[in-house]
């Protein structure tokens, strides 16, 4: 009898920790979200001198976030951003000159950033939001040689021809704003997006340059996102 009454009490303490951690379960479920997306940019810029149109860039990236509140999440991302060759440009030297230099890109980046986001809940399956991300951008070198014309403006004959020579680039800061809807997992959004970066080189002329040469654009973002 004892025995029997010893068992009842064991499977009665399994079945209430049993209950506990069914509970528990059920009332952290849904607190982590993974995502994963993809963004487009058709007209991105380099801010070098004068500020430049640059080639269609893309990127891919994954988050992870939790839900401090009940609309909001708070976590941190990674991506890897091909960013658009700067397109070909020219530049007048003086009332005699002109270099045309041919497209080439600047560089890539890799953000490691926090974010965070804010939904606007309701009683529909479509969920707007707003997003902020801020973190370290670690930028690679693009092309380290590109080609350049000069020509005299009066006669357009081609006076000189080269590269520019030894391009680096330096990591910078990364930040982002955003906004978008959520349905049923997946995520559609617009954002304005900036990485920063030094750059210099030798220019045409054989001079050392160097400067700003910060990337802008506004990109389109597809994304699925999960919980657990």
């Amino acid at each position: 009898k004892i025995k029997i009454k010893e068992n009842k009490k064991k499977k009665k303490n399994l079945f209430m920790i049993l209950g506990l951690l069914t509970l528990g379960t059920s009332v952290f479920a849904k607190d982590n979200i993974v995502e994963f997306k993809t963004g487009l940019s058709p007209a991105p810029r380099y801010d070098v001198t004068p500020s430049k149109k640059a080639k269609f860039s893309y990127e891919i990236g994954a988050e992870y976030r939790y839900l401090i509140t009940e609309n909001t999440e708070l976590g941190a991302g990674i991506a890897y951003q091909s960013h658009g060759k700067l397109k070909g440009f020219t530049d007048v030297e003086d009332k005699n000159l002109k270099v045309e230099v041919e497209p080439f890109k600047l560089y890539d980046s890799v953000p490691l950033y926090a974010t965070v986001k804010y939904n606007f809940r309701n009683d529909s399956e479509i969920t707007p939001y707003v997003k902020a991300d801020l973190g370290y951008s670690f930028n690679v070198n693009g092309d380290n040689k590109t080609k350049y014309k000069t020509y005299s403006k009066t006669t357009g004959a081609v006076l000189d021809s080269g590269t520019l020579k030894d391009l680096k680039v330096k990591n910078g800061m990364y930040y982002s704003v955003g906004t978008g809807v959520t349905y049923k997992g997946f995520v559609v959004g617009v954002a304005y997006q900036v990485n920063t970066a030094k750059i210099k080189g030798i220019r045409y002329d054989g001079a050392k340059d160097n400067g700003s040469a910060n990337f802008r654009r506004f990109t389109v973002n597809l994304g699925y996102q999960f919980t657990f």
